[in-house]
């Protein structure tokens, strides 16, 4: 339902809107008809098409109809007959959350009529548990951030139960019951004005309110009318500001409470960054291009300010001087009035910059710029201490590392000069200084005591014992062969010296001498059979022939696998009498000096480091690839071996090569490079 008395047929201008809602800034919730009142400005202020105020059951003092867990405490509708919406009560569950962090919530819905809108829930500051609930159709998408900027203006109106005191020497207004119906031309030019500019609450306009300050010097100019803002609501709404929780926040309430004091059509507030001013934010834009043009020329028209410790403005008066940053702002983004200045306190940097743009008649009177100056004098400090709170770890501490190298080297090119400082402090210390060089190349363990098993005839691997890795001990079995056929020709063999035993024996005992000595050259034959076979059972176990390690030679390559005489199945080798061979790049050969000394590191316990000694150095070349030619190195382990040492281990290898100059070691590849480019 609408307001009591309110013509629903006509819509209010701008003018009855901002007395209603100064009215309801001096009256009080008691009155009766206050929430009405308020639903009502807001309907109109944001063109929507129904505004309900509810407040959540339990409040103490909260009084209404109820509607689940919510009270209705005032509504206003372009039709008399429209109820709450009841589908309001499922969305409120999760709007209202995010009401509570931003301030607003909007969301799309659909009306009990199928109509489609935009759900906006609005907090209201001043009052517990407490909301606006807007339903804006869609045809006002374009304008749908001005619309919730302009109902978040009004979301601070009082709310508490008791009657709100008038200020000093001002008498309040009595809320009005109806607002007076308005020729449709001037409804229409309300209600579809564009939304260029929200609807403001300047406290003194023309200079001609009772109260009002002494017009200033902008009101020399034929037909300009000055606006005065009391030094209270700017401090109240730096309060509101510093009540924010994100420096981003408390910027776009300053700017859009400074436009709606001082009924301005911009307001833009900018941080000085390295001498030229960065626009941070601007009324009634969430969020901006700054390659746009308006922000260029408004960044321009701020970065012109902070040469000035007075305010700049455009036009200029007779004989004053012209601005060329303010004039282009205002007569390409047809402003009739520009007013900047810097936030500047006595001889130090100005922090920012703010400008105020009117786009009729209007601007703001010099108190007014001085009393900004003040609101900004004591929000600054806190909304930089807000904004590098908000900053990345990294350059927070770029920035205090900055400061503390200014207070050092002077406040300008701080960077520039502390790495020139650096860099020649370095230069100085690589000239005189020395340090150790080591020559880098590839190291591998080697022995030269080593031992290969092979089969002893032919046959099939029928037991495999070790395996590369393993260490074993002299007389250990390494591996057998299959000594089934060798057992039968044993048998056989001694089946034969006992048969032709006994036919020596028979022709013995006949005196067949003849035949006695037949009997007894096979026998003997037959035991040479013998020996032969019991040699190569003997043989068929493979053993150790020292202590050392197995460096060939894969269990699971040898078992079952035939194997022909002479064929390599182990490799041992000792681990007493270890060296290492070092392969050296060919450009730090000539730096390599007999008995110089070095670590190896080898990929396996890359943390113990192995001491060595040069020994022998290989003078003939071998190419490797792509690494180019590489000399071997003899070097001798200047330690006991240790358990877990292998032969055929490898590493890094770092050999001395004494103390050299630090720019020598840093610089002679790349000359050496440039020598043999440049050669001639």
């Amino acid at each position: 339902m609408n307001a009591p008395g309110a013509s629903p047929q006509f819509a209010p201008d701008a003018v009855s809107v901002i007395k209603a809602l100064q009215a309801l800034r001096q009256g009080s919730p008691t009155q009766p008809g206050y929430w009405e009142q308020v639903a009502s400005s807001l309907r109109f202020l944001c063109r929507a098409t129904s505004v309900w105020v509810v407040r959540q059951a339990g409040t103490d003092g909260a009084v209404g109809r109820l509607h689940g867990d919510w009270l209705l405490i005032g509504q206003s509708s372009d039709s008399t007959s429209a109820e709450f919406d009841v589908r309001w009560l499922e969305e409120l569950t999760t709007l209202v959350p995010r009401a509570e962090g931003k301030g607003f919530a909007v969301g799309p819905g659909t009306t009990a009529a199928g109509l489609s809108v935009y759900r906006v829930v609005v907090r209201l500051e001043h009052t517990a548990a407490s909301y606006a609930l807007l339903d804006i159709p869609q045809r006002e998408r374009a304008n749908l951030n001005e619309l919730v900027l302009r109902a978040q203006l009004v979301a601070d109106l009082p709310g508490d139960l008791s009657p709100v005191p008038p200020r000093p020497g001002v008498t309040p207004a009595p809320a009005p019951a109806s607002y007076a119906p308005v020729p449709a031309p001037v409804a229409a030019a309300a209600g579809q004005g564009g939304g260029a500019v929200p609807p403001q609450v300047p406290a003194i306009v023309g200079g001609a309110a009772d109260g009002a300050m002494p017009p200033s010097a902008a009101a020399a100019l034929p037909g300009t009318q000055t606006i005065h803002v009391p030094l209270a609501d700017l401090l109240d709404l730096a309060s509101q500001a510093m009540r924010q929780q994100h420096s981003g926040g408390a910027q776009l309430t300053i700017v859009n409470g400074l436009a709606a004091f001082t009924g301005a059509a911009q307001v833009a507030f900018g941080w000085s960054d390295h001498g030229y001013v960065r626009a941070s934010t601007i009324s009634h834009l969430d969020r901006f291009e700054h390659h746009s043009e308006l922000v260029e020329y408004t960044e321009s028209a701020l970065d012109e300010s902070l040469e000035y410790e007075f305010a700049l403005r455009s036009p200029a008066l007779p004989g004053e001087p012209v601005f060329a940053a303010q004039d282009r702002l205002r007569d390409e983004q047809g402003f009739r009035h520009v007013c900047a200045m810097s936030l500047r306190r006595g001889l130090e940097p100005a922090p920012g910059a703010v400008l105020i743009a009117h786009a009729d008649d209007r601007t703001v009177d010099d108190a007014t710029l001085a009393n900004i100056r003040m609101m900004f004098d004591l929000t600054v400090p806190w909304l930089l201490d807000l904004r590098d709170r908000e900053k990345w770890w990294g350059k927070r501490l770029r920035d205090w590392t900055a400061v503390r190298l200014g207070a050092l080297v002077g406040p300008q090119h701080v960077w520039l000069k502390a790495l020139g400082v650096a860099f020649g402090l370095f230069a100085l210390y690589a000239t005189f200084a020395t340090w150790d060089y080591r020559v880098n190349g590839g190291g591998q363990l080697t022995t030269d005591s080593t031992r290969l098993i092979s089969a002893s005839f032919e046959g099939r691997v029928d037991t495999a014992n070790v395996t590369s890795g393993d260490l074993v001990r002299e007389g250990d079995v390494l591996s057998m062969l299959d000594t089934r056929e060798l057992r039968q020709q044993e048998s056989d063999a001694r089946a034969e010296i006992r048969r032709y035993a006994a036919e020596a024996d028979k022709a013995r005992a006949s005196a067949a001498w003849a035949e006695v000595e037949i009997a007894t050259a096979r026998q003997q034959q037959a035991d040479a059979r013998l020996a032969r076979v019991l040699d190569m059972i003997e043989q068929s176990t493979s053993r150790a022939p020292f202590d050392g390690v197995v460096v060939e030679g894969e269990r699971k390559d040898l078992l079952g696998a035939p194997v022909r005489k002479g064929d390599k199945m182990f490799k041992l080798a000792r681990i007493e009498g270890l060296y290492v061979v070092v392969t050296v790049p060919e450009r730090d050969m000539p730096l390599i000096t007999p008995a110089a000394t070095g670590e190896l590191v080898l990929v396996s316990r890359p943390d113990v480091k192995i001491p060595l000694r040069v020994i022998a150095v290989i003078p003939v070349a071998q190419t490797k690839g792509q690494d180019g030619n590489q000399f071997m190195v003899r070097a001798e382990v200047q330690q006991a071996p240790e358990a877990w040492w292998r032969p055929g281990m490898s590493g890094a290898v770092r050999i001395d090569a004494g103390e050299k100059n630090v720019a020598w070691i840093l610089t002679h590849r790349l000359v050496d490079k440039l020598r043999l480019m440049l050669w001639w």
